[in-house]
């Protein structure tokens, strides 16, 4: 029973010196705030470049997240529907640098089988042509530039290239030379020779001038 009233009174006395020792708040001045943390910025001079892939299929590098953003919102302001959306790496294979002028087509993994390709209006046809930019042809969609780069031979040799390059050549046509050099639109300057005056015929008479005597003073 001692024991216990001991013990009680020494947490009594531990309260109170605890008390003591502590200020009670004041209501008139007010608390100290510490610094404010600040989030550090999502894209940094180290934030690593990313890929980009727009729902046609085409690939673009950016120097980071942010520049994939910002290129949305400017795209989504012009009025454009096509948005770029965070791939991955694999997808930009083709795409060798940073930029939009180096966007190219997505890399595509190879199927086992041959795909069947549906019919496709003309609108989506595309020239193609080899690696060595020997030969151009045009085919009807990118089902066939699948299926032409998976199981023709050489493998992966055909690319999409301008429209230019194919000219007059349609889909099914044989492979040919690409025209790297364009007619030029020029019109062709001929010379035309003078117009001479027709010679005089028997019909009408010559007019022969006779020249006067000039008049002596007297």
């Amino acid at each position: 029973m001692q024991l216990t009233t001991l013990i009680v009174l020494a947490l009594q006395l531990m309260r109170a010196a605890i008390a003591s020792t502590t200020p009670a708040p004041n209501p008139l001045t007010r608390p100290t705030i510490g610094p404010v943390c600040l989030q550090p910025p999502v894209c940094i001079a180290r934030s690593p470049p990313v890929c980009g892939r727009l729902p046609n299929g085409l690939c673009r590098r950016f120097r980071n997240i942010c520049e994939l953003i910002a290129v949305n919102r400017r795209d989504v302001s012009g009025d454009r529907r096509l948005t770029w959306t965070h791939t991955q790496e694999r997808d930009c294979r083709l795409v060798r640098r940073v930029g939009a002028g180096s966007a190219n087509w997505c890399q595509q993994d190879c199927p086992r089988r041959a795909v069947p390709c549906r019919r496709t209006p003309r609108a989506q046809e595309i020239c193609v042509r080899s690696r060595n930019l020997r030969s151009c042809r045009v085919l009807a969609n990118r089902c066939q530039l699948l299926n032409l780069n998976c199981f023709g031979r050489p493998r992966n040799n055909w690319l999409p290239a301008p429209r230019r390059l194919c000219g007059q050549l349609r889909a099914g046509d044989r492979p040919r030379a690409c025209q790297l050099r364009l007619p030029s639109r020029r019109p062709d300057v001929t010379i035309s020779l003078p117009v001479l005056p027709r010679p005089p015929t028997s019909d009408t008479p010559l007019t022969t001038t006779t020249s006067q005597p000039a008049a002596t003073a007297g």
